[in-house]
């Protein structure tokens, strides 16, 4: 019987021949968290046990630059989940509800979250 950490070798130089036979390449460099090799496919470079991507950077400044986009996108897609979290929880309550009062309230709710949803995919 394999052992766990094994098994999840095994899925990793699965995953990574996977990508070798469809045309990725395996660069030298590592990912500096997992220590597994990074990939180039098309312009894209990536962890494929992480399943994020590298981005190289010269300076400190553009470390700094780097990772500011990277903190906006993390805000963003935080922001996201929770919006959309709220159109179901709004949905739900419309679904069971009868009043036309709270309906009309509901809706307006919904209307206003999916105007934050769309704003938030446009940044």
């Amino acid at each position: 019987m394999a052992k766990k950490g094994s098994q999840s070798t095994s899925d990793d130089i699965t995953k990574m021949s996977g990508l070798l036979l469809s045309g990725a390449t395996m660069l030298g460099d590592i990912c500096p968290d997992c220590k597994v090799p990074l990939f180039k496919k098309g312009n894209d470079i990536f962890c494929p046990k992480c399943e994020r991507k590298a981005v190289y950077a010269r300076s400190d400044k553009e470390i700094s630059a780097i990772q500011q986009i990277y903190s906006q996108n993390e805000l963003q897609e935080l922001l996201r989940d929770i919006v959309l979290g709220k159109i179901n929880y709004i949905t739900q309550k419309l679904a069971g509800e009868e009043k036309l009062s709270e309906i009309k309230h509901l809706s307006e709710i919904l209307d206003v979250l999916i105007t934050v949803l769309i704003k938030i995919k446009k940044i």
